[in-house]
């Protein structure tokens, strides 16, 4: 919707005449004279005709810019044309990667030009002119840019861009300083623009420019990283882009079909509906043929493939990617959906091509997707997948973990090894399989979906979910050929359906939405996203990361047996010939740690709070009650397996693993985030190692959030276990059990140490309620008391236990904040893939 433009005018001189107050416009002295014609100015510079002239002036490096439709809105999109190759996160500097989008327009104000964003998220959705105009006087406007007028001929003015071109517009300065990678300074006499990439079309002008920053103290990753870690060079691009014609409708949110949207206050809202409104995002996407039920679209949703994507990753993408078609297809639309490789001429970053990016860093991190989308309508412009070509190399050492590659007895090298593999045991297929889920994905979210952390529960229903490799276990062998989903699932085809669906003439949209939605509903179209899965505390057992199945206790258990017949099996053949022994960690740090998503997932049982996205509609029937906690008895069995994976021997590590386990090798990588901590210096510790898969579930089991609902659910309900009965087990379970041998007690006494810590913070925990407090509170008392009077079986069991009794003293009578006796080895990071 077109909102009124106002010119302000310039500031106003008032002059005393005869009593009488009037407005003069008084010339000074040193005011610019009146610019030359642009012709002149511009001559025997490069031009680039288009959107918005371009004229580069080669003599001293300056862009002009002719600006002819002062107060015509367009958008202007900012983009990250190089990057500098570390981890997504912290740094976030990726190749390809766009930035902010504004819509904005060009102001004349006397001797300058202005650049002003319009703030889009207060509006009045009205035809009443002075309606929109009092909201858009109400709240703040951004001036991005200023320019000097240079040259005026007729109403084209020429300005001086130089200097808002080659500014830091994407924030790398802010993002190497934020990742605590040194303070950087844009160095302007290293900064000059790209002009290979510097173009303008009909609706879009497209400006790059080469900028270089310096630091004197750079960071640790930029050392590694930059060829002179003191001066970075990436370059950043700007689009400056045509509004999309009229004819998109925009398509309000509902909260049960998985879209992202757009949120702005509409104060044209009548007084008894909200202010606040949500349009989602989406592609624009019309049938030739309105009243057909499939048809062909007036112009398909097309992705372009990066060419620096090798084989067979590219073939995988591809495939992954074409899924959607289906899809589509099942909404009404016939051959709507293409994917292709990027012409040889095209800019990646031009947001007429919707992208997929293979990626390259220096260590693994996320892929994304995100969107150029219209601020005012939610329309997808530009869809934007950035992939890291390091993930898939994770996968792989999950396979190899579960499957070793190679007979130890003899060496075969790994080309000829992997040629003979069937796809049940082959982690390439596996890998490649996953490569193919994960375009899928990155993709859905460009097409406007978030998401669908439920969708595991329920078969395969949707690529959008996080999905962990499904292991079948046949005999005394594991089977990886479905190991990964195959299509877009049951949920995705819902959602496609709902969001884009387009209904023939004089058919009720409203009314045909409605029914998309009841009908997934009763399909059993689930949808729980990122707020239900992600916090720590998190209480709906069904959303969760990484998981599989619709019994997250029982799918634990199964992952446990996973993970016992690959620790049967790992040894030499899980590398190839070749390969440092050292490297074998890599491979069987995956392993090891197999069950700690499903342990995630397994702990939302406790404390879990049953519901979904309810929306009250006329007629349709709201389930009663619309929340309701997990039954008791699933309580209880959860926090019955949960305690089998503190067992010393579960966490113990065999000894034939133990010496196959050495320092690493001369020329292999030192230790990263995703390897595994130790107190031992460069030998593997076998006992902290145990302490960072125990702390997966001790964390999960003293989460005060979640130890809060214990405790409510157990006053309404005496049946559930409740927050004071789990501790007293927890302690009792690791506390009042002797193991069979030296090794499985000291890592006993390890998780004793730890759990103890654990409850150090649960009772520290400002934000813990007050019974949260003091039960933690309590079970040290009682635990201290205990051991304090308690000798020991042996002298380390005696000292174990005065020392801990003299942690818990200390902590108890600490005079204000909390006692750390022991800072625990960190889980290292990263998800399975």
């Amino acid at each position: 919707m077109q909102l009124m433009s106002r010119l302000v005018l310039p500031p106003m001189l008032l002059v005393l005449v005869g009593g009488c107050a009037t407005s003069s416009r008084v010339a000074r002295a040193d005011a610019p004279q009146r610019p030359g014609a642009i012709t002149a100015k511009v001559q025997g510079m490069t031009h680039m005709d288009g959107l918005i002239p371009l004229h580069f002036n080669e003599a001293d490096g300056k862009l002009y810019l002719e600006v002819s439709r002062p107060g015509q809105e367009f958008l202007y999109q900012t983009s990250l044309a190089s990057g500098v190759g570390i981890n997504w996160y912290p740094v976030g500097l990726d190749r390809n990667q766009i930035g902010r989008t504004a819509v904005v327009r060009f102001e004349r104000m006397g001797p300058k030009v202005l650049l002003i964003q319009r703030n889009y998220g207060f509006r009045a959705l009205s035809d009443d002119p002075m309606e929109r105009a009092a909201v858009e006087d109400s709240f703040a406007q951004s001036v991005l840019g200023s320019f000097d007028v240079v040259a005026v001929e007729g109403t084209r003015v020429l300005i001086d861009a130089t200097s808002f071109f080659l500014r830091d517009a994407h924030g790398v300065q802010r993002s190497l300083e934020t990742a605590g990678e040194g303070t950087f300074t844009l160095e302007a006499s290293r900064s000059a623009f790209w002009l290979p990439r510097t173009k303008s079309f009909p609706k879009n002008t497209e400006i790059e420019a080469l900028l270089t920053f310096t630091s004197p103290k750079p960071g640790a990753r930029v050392e590694q990283i930059a060829p002179d870690a003191n001066t970075v060079s990436v370059r950043q691009h700007h689009s400056l882009v045509e509004l999309p014609p009229p004819g998109y409708t925009p398509r309000e949110h509902d909260p049960r079909t998985g879209f992202l949207f757009i949120d702005f206050h509409d104060y044209a809202s009548s007084i008894d509906e909200p202010i606040r409104k949500r349009w989602i995002m989406r592609h624009r996407l019309q049938k030739k043929n309105p009243s057909a039920a499939v048809s062909d679209p007036v112009e398909p949703i097309v992705y372009y493939l990066d060419p620096g994507t090798p084989e067979p990753i590219r073939s995988a993408l591809f495939d992954g990617a074409r899924w959607w078609n289906d899809a589509f297809e099942a909404a009404g639309f016939r051959n709507a959906f293409r994917v292709e490789m990027l012409p040889p001429d095209a800019d990646p970053l031009d947001v007429r091509y919707n992208m997929i990016t293979w990626v390259h860093r220096s260590t693994r991190g996320w892929s994304y997707g995100a969107s150029v989308v219209d601020p005012r309508t939610g329309e997808i412009i530009k869809g934007n997948v950035s992939l890291g070509s390091l993930r898939v190399r994770q996968d792989l050492l999950l396979a190899e973990g579960l499957n070793p590659l190679f007979d130890e007895s003899h060496s075969v090298a790994a080309g000829e090894y992997l040629a003979g593999l069937d796809s049940s045991t082959n982690p390439v297929e596996m890998s490649l399989a996953r490569l193919r889920q994960l375009a899928a994905h990155e993709v859905g979210h460009t097409l406007g979906l978030s998401h669908n952390f439920a969708a595991s529960t329920y078969g395969r229903a949707s690529v959008m979910d996080y999905p962990a490799p499904l292991v079948r276990i046949v005999g005394d062998r594991l089977d990886l050929s479905d190991a990964y989903g195959r299509g877009v699932g049951a949920f995705d085809k819902f959602a496609i359906a709902w969001g884009y669906s387009q209904f023939a003439p004089g058919v009720d949209e409203r009314g045909s939405l409605k029914r998309i939605v009841e009908d997934g509903i009763a399909a059993g179209m689930l949808y729980l996203t990122d707020e239900d899965a992600r916090p720590a505390g998190a209480a709906n057992p069904l959303a969760n990361l990484w998981d599989n199945g619709p019994d997250p206790v029982a799918m634990l258990q199964h992952e446990m047996e996973v993970r016992r017949i690959g620790m049967s099996r790992i040894g030499l053949g899980s590398i190839a010939e070749g390969a440092p022994v050292s490297t074998l960690e890599a491979t069987f740090l995956p392993l090891y740690l197999h069950h700690r998503y499903q342990v995630d997932a397994a702990v939302k049982t406790l404390g879990g709070v049953e519901y979904t996205y309810s929306v009250k509609t006329d007629g349709t029937a709201l389930p009663r009650p619309v929340t309701a906690p997990v039954a008791a008895l699933r309580q209880h069995e959860a926090l019955k397996v949960l305690l089998t994976t503190l067992a010393p021997s579960f966490l113990a590590i065999p000894r034939r693993i133990l010496e196959l386990l050495p320092p690493a090798a001369d020329g292999v990588s030192a230790p990263t985030l995703e390897t595994f901590e130790r107190r031992t210096g460069s030998t593997f510790d076998a006992i902290g190692v145990a302490t960072i898969a125990a702390d997966g579930t001790l964390l999960g089991l003293l989460q005060h959030e979640r130890a809060a609902r214990m405790i409510e659910q157990k006053a309404l309900d005496a049946a559930q276990p409740g927050f004071d009965a789990m501790v007293r087990a927890l302690v009792d379970y690791v506390w009042t059990r002797r193991s069979p041998n030296e090794y499985e007690q000291s890592i006993r006494r390890a998780v004793q140490s730890l759990l103890v810590r654990r409850l150090m913070d649960t009772a520290a925990e400002t934000r813990a309620s007050s019974q949260v407090r003091a039960i933690a509170e309590q079970a040290l008392r009682s635990l201290g008391e205990t051991l304090a009077g308690a000798g020991g079986s042996d002298s380390m069991d005696m000292a174990h236990r005065r020392t801990t009794a003299g942690d818990i003293r200390r902590f108890l009578s600490r005079p204000a904040g909390p006692w750390q006796p022991l800072q625990p080895l960190q889980i290292p990071a990263g998800s399975p893939i």
